[in-house]
């Protein structure tokens, strides 16, 4: 059975959710990449391992978070918008512990920031939240 379409913002995103998502899975595989090199300049101190851990970390659990929430945002579930908001404030938190362990990587970095700002602007608009919570509300009175 074929589920009906989604409306134009909240299939646009879903799709910037899933952009994310892959985004940051590349994101990871290049990390993993260049820890060679970084193991290679010698130990590291407490506090850059602990930052260490937490990016590597958050590069794990964020495209989960984000897949998830494209997946209810996909079947139209009220959570699917929790989930994209909380996917969002994950992105920001992984671009903060980017930054704190000093790494940029310039264009992917403001692209992976730019969809997540357009994704919470789409969130907040109004035809965004009836589409998630308008139906529940309605069904609830019928």
């Amino acid at each position: 059975m074929k589920r009906p379409p989604l409306p134009p913002i909240v299939e646009q995103t879903r799709v910037f959710l899933l952009t994310q998502t892959w985004l940051l899975l590349v994101g990871l595989l290049i990390f993993l990449l260049l820890l060679e090199p970084l193991s290679a300049r010698g130990p590291l101190d407490d506090e850059a391992s602990n930052a260490l851990g937490v990016l590597l970390g958050s590069l794990i659990l964020t495209p989960t978070v984000l897949a998830l929430a494209a997946k209810a945002v996909r079947h139209g579930w009220a959570a699917g918008w929790v989930l994209a908001l909380l996917a969002e404030a994950a992105v920001g938190f992984l671009c903060y512990a980017a930054a704190d362990f000093g790494l940029f990587f310039g264009v992917p970095t403001l692209l992976v920031v730019g969809l997540g700002c357009w994704v919470v602007v789409n969130l907040l608009r109004a035809d965004t939240r009836r589409f998630f919570f308008g139906r529940a509300r309605t069904a609830a009175r019928a």
